[in-house]
């Protein structure tokens, strides 16, 4: 429902308040399971709006009142199945309709605030919004609440919640376009469809993992059981007791451990064996929830997916399962996107944007010389070699497969300004060669000079970004979309806000382009803020007090999170405040001396 027809209905706010514990949550078991457990239970509703402010159970309220109404909520993509649940079971009665919905967490990230709703209510309001109660209701029911005397303080905070989500779509939704809400609406209703998985297949991969993870196992002398498999310790031990210094990481792609192996690996097979075990546990994993959440209703498995998950606009993974982050092909023995089946009677279609970032970026620049080898159909990374790299042959990636490799990764890595040292990981990660660092300063002048377009709009968006110091600094793009960089400042290099209230973030030229582009959750290094799936080895990450070196991101299941200024972390996670390192539960984002958390 777009803007005009939402003006002639009634709006009306609600909130849902329901039982969660340890292990019993949407993280942990997806949203359809966790509706359908035994253990759910419904027990408190709110509902604000013009002439309506009622706290209680849903099976108290007179739902008459909503009939033909349009239905808010902060995260709808939760409360909407909450809903259909109540539908489903004759709470809400089958002649009431809405008009549709709308989600004012969405509306939030969509304005650069916060997705949650104390932060939104922050940034977008003012207001002071604790969520503390919701905190100490886990593991407690309503008669819980009830012997403690608190039931009328949690009617009080459903109240409050449902009203300011009322507020916060009366304030802003005239902000939020119509083309915007549609998009969300899709995101919401895709993932309540989900997706078919085939069990067989499931199956099959998972049994293959286990054979692969049995015999990874048994080559490591300590493990005694799963959970000393990566004992960093006892590979540290056992290497020195050989003789043998150990690597200093086991990351996959660290060129030091690969180093390492090709010099000890046949005779210490522990860190490869280490490796494997990691990586198809973490496949394992994945399976295990793909098939767990599963519905039993028509095979389908629901997922979460945020739209404006990131401050660009790019969607984001949810609910403990990223259905973009499946890896391609087969590994040991698994296929997870094969799992992956469609309904009957229809059919998948590979629907992708092939190489799109750089064809943006020639845009974007003005390189019409690019732009006219794309449009005549030459392959984009054959036609930057003709362009600026002297090739004058025939098929690049049939004839010249290492120079392919190369012009891939310069289009991929230097387009963005990245310099020699982050190159040399560029060039691996993403083309698969190794390169000198030497080569990789050569490389990087090379391209600079030859593509002087690019490097022209790198100035171009910094000097506009410079003249914003003391505001903002916004960028239109060609969609229609806007990137805000808030509050932009100088001292210490160039920095900015990216969300209202949220850390700061070094920008610079090609960052600026970049984002225009694409982008992804960032993480701050010795080499500045970098998207975390392009967080290397050889990066050090800042922990708090001190650089450190890391193994790379772990799977280490599903954990409950608390909202800290913004920022989504464990309860137990240390944050610096003025009386020390403390848990995040113990604090709150206003007393932290900032926002760098503790490894």
């Amino acid at each position: 429902m777009d803007t005009s027809e939402t003006n002639k209905v009634r709006v009306i706010a609600v909130d849902f308040e329901s039982f969660y514990a340890k292990g019993f949550d949407i993280s942990s078991l997806g949203s359809w399971h966790y509706l359908n457990d035994p253990r759910c239970d419904i027990y408190l509703m709110g509902v604000a709006g013009d002439g309506i402010a009622w706290a209680g159970h849903p099976k108290d309220f007179d739902w008459s009142l909503l009939n033909g109404a349009f239905i808010i909520a902060h995260n709808l993509a939760w409360d909407g199945l909450v809903l259909a649940k109540l539908s489903r079971d004759g709470v809400i009665p089958a002649d009431i309709e809405f008009a549709g919905g709308g989600c004012t967490a969405n509306m939030a990230c969509f304005l650069g605030a916060p997705r949650n709703l104390a932060g939104a209510a922050r940034e977008l309001l003012g207001a002071d919004v604790t969520k503390d109660l919701r905190t100490w209701m886990k593991g407690r029911s309503w008669q819980d609440a009830v012997d403690a005397g608190r039931e009328g303080e949690l009617r009080e905070y459903v109240m409050r919640d449902a009203q300011t989500c009322f507020d916060l779509w009366q304030r802003h939704s005239p902000s939020w376009p119509d083309n915007e809400r549609k998009l969300a609406h899709l995101t919401m209703t895709m993932g309540w469809r989900g997706v078919r998985i085939d069990p067989g297949r499931v199956d099959e991969s998972t049994r293959a993992l286990d054979m692969v993870m049995w015999e990874a196992r048994n080559a490591i002398p300590w493990a005694d059981g799963d959970s000393a498999v990566l004992s960093i310790k006892a590979l540290g031990e056992h290497c020195r007791a050989a003789g043998v210094a150990p690597p200093a990481s086991t990351a996959e792609d660290d060129p030091a451990c690969v180093e390492w192996e090709r010099v000890n690996g046949d005779k210490f097979p522990w860190v490869s064996a280490m490796r494997t075990w990691r990586k198809t546990n973490t496949l394992r994993e994945k399976l295990r929830t793909m098939i767990d959440r599963t519905r039993p209703t028509d095979g389908c498995m629901g997922f979460g997916l945020k739209y404006f998950g990131a401050h660009t606009g790019r969607w984001s993974g949810d609910s403990g399962f990223s259905v973009h982050n499946l890896p391609r092909g087969e590994s040991h023995g698994a296929d997870l996107r094969a799992c992956i089946v469609p309904r009957p009677g229809k059919t998948f279609i590979v629907c992708d944007l092939s190489q799109i970032e750089p064809r943006v970026l020639a845009w974007l620049s003005g390189d019409t010389i690019m732009l006219d080898q794309l449009a005549n159909g030459v392959p984009i990374y054959e036609a930057h070699a003709r362009a600026t790299m002297g090739w004058t042959g025939g098929n690049l990636k049939k004839e010249n497969a290492e120079l392919y490799a190369l012009a891939k990764a310069r289009l991929l890595g230097l387009g963005y300004q990245c310099g020699p040292a982050r190159f040399v990981e560029v060039a691996r990660n993403m083309a698969g060669i190794v390169i000198s660092q030497q080569q990789a300063t050569r490389t990087v002048e090379s391209f600079r000079s030859s593509n002087r377009k690019i490097t022209a709009l790198w100035a171009s968006l910094q000097n506009d970004f410079h003249r914003s110091k003391g505001g903002d600094f916004v960028v239109e793009l060609p969609s229609g979309r806007r990137l805000t960089y808030r509050d932009v400042r100088s001292s210490g290099g160039w920095t900015a806000r990216v969300t209202s209230g949220g850390p700061r973030f070094s920008i610079y030229g090609g960052k600026l382009v970049e984002n225009c582009v694409g982008e992804g959750t960032e993480v701050l290094t010795d080499r500045g803020w970098v998207p975390i799936e392009q967080v290397g080895p050889a990066d050090h990450v800042w922990d708090g007090v001190e650089w450190v070196s890391h193994d790379g991101v772990v799977q280490q299941g599903n954990r409950e999170t608390i909202d800290f200024g913004g920022v989504q972390i464990t309860p137990d996670h240390k944050v610096l405040t003025r009386q020390g390192w403390l848990a995040a539960a113990e604090t709150t984002h206003r007393e932290a001396t900032h926002y760098y958390a503790q490894a």
